[in-house]
């Protein structure tokens, strides 16, 4: 249940993204908003607030499948904001003030790719999500984080099946990079679980819209929402966005609390339900937006099929959305290796 400031926080964001959602869209994200700079520290112009606050934004830019990198960015700022609270953080928080201020936007590179040498980052990462808009990169190489400006990168847009969000291959050539004290492994399940929150609010979407396209489609006399076998399917797609939602968030509480501002007692645990949580709540919401999705466009008949119709977006972002960071094969492999079952 969202605190009273994260409720007002929520319909700040659902508001704005009812009424906002074109070319401007990111201007006032940032400057009126601010929300790029949730989870950044005061002292480097964010509000200093954490990782729940950014899951409350990214559920609701989720909804209206917003056209903007803010969950890339919004988690660059949380990550490096994890080097430390003061100014005197490492070099890599220098990039703070830009993100807060919406002025420079972050994507993240995983994978095995790039190796770094006396400082300097080589290999050329693909499907780089939010790539395309990026000026910062935050890369893994090895177990470790570095965080590289788009200028000292070669970017090459890439065409996506999803066109509501960029991607890109990035090519390091010797890049200069700093280092970013927070582990990779956690920030690739933090942007695990931020994926599964924005599929939760997506799906979430999707039920409410067919449910009212539903109640007003009349056929045979009556409305065909009081048709049996369809209340039957979305009764069922209820149960299933509701059990999206709750592991999302249960994944978010795991980690906020596995944070460096958390006591040090619960870190580590949480930090052990993060290594299982972020994975499993990608796939399983993931998994459901896929479902909604596609029972959005059977449930609406023909305009469901219709490129006038917005269902044809939430069925492609569901998909990319299955596909990044671990397609469902793999997440449920690392689940299982990480919660000790194989």
């Amino acid at each position: 249940m969202d605190t009273p400031e994260q409720a007002a926080l929520r319909e700040a964001v659902r508001d704005f993204c009812r009424k906002q959602s074109g070319p401007g869209a990111w201007d006032r994200l940032t400057g009126e908003l601010g929300l790029t700079g949730l989870a950044v520290p005061e002292c480097y112009g964010g509000s200093g607030a954490g990782l729940a606050e950014v899951a409350v934004a990214v559920e609701e830019t989720g909804r209206v499948l917003l056209p903007a990198p803010y969950l890339s960015t919004a988690l660059a700022g949380a990550v490096l904001g994890e080097d430390g609270g003061e100014p005197a953080g490492g070099a890599a928080a220098g990039f703070l003030p830009g993100i807060a201020s919406g002025a420079l936007r972050a994507a993240f590179v995983f994978g095995d790719s790039v190796q770094v040498t006396d400082g300097r980052l080589a290999g050329v990462a693909r499907h780089v999500l939010d790539g395309a808009e990026a000026g910062l990169f935050v890369v893994r190489a090895g177990e470790a984080l570095f965080a590289v400006r788009a200028a000292d990168a070669v970017v090459t847009p890439a065409g996506t099946l999803d066109e509501t969000r960029s991607q890109a291959t990035v090519e390091f050539h010797g890049a200069p990079c700093a280092r970013v004290g927070c582990p990779a492994g956690r920030a690739e399940d933090l942007l695990r679980v931020l994926l599964a929150v924005e599929s939760a609010g997506a799906a979430a979407h999707c039920l409410d819209v067919t449910v009212g396209y539903l109640k007003t489609r009349v056929q045979f006399g009556r409305p065909i929402g009081t048709f049996q076998a369809l209340r039957h399917r979305c009764a069922d797609l209820a149960v299933e966005v509701t059990s999206a939602r709750s592991t999302a968030y249960a994944a978010v509480r795991a980690a906020v609390s596995s944070s460096t501002g958390s006591p040090a007692s619960a870190v580590s645990a949480a930090a052990a339900e993060l290594a299982v949580l972020g994975p499993l709540a990608k796939r399983h919401c993931a998994d459901v937006f896929w479902h909604a999705a596609a029972e959005m466009i059977q449930l609406h008949g023909g305009i469901g099929f219709t490129w006038e119709h917005e269902a044809h977006r939430y069925l492609k972002r569901a998909k990319t959305s299955q596909l990044l960071h671990g397609t469902p094969a793999e997440l449920r492999r690392l689940v299982s290796q990480r919660a000790g079952l194989s």
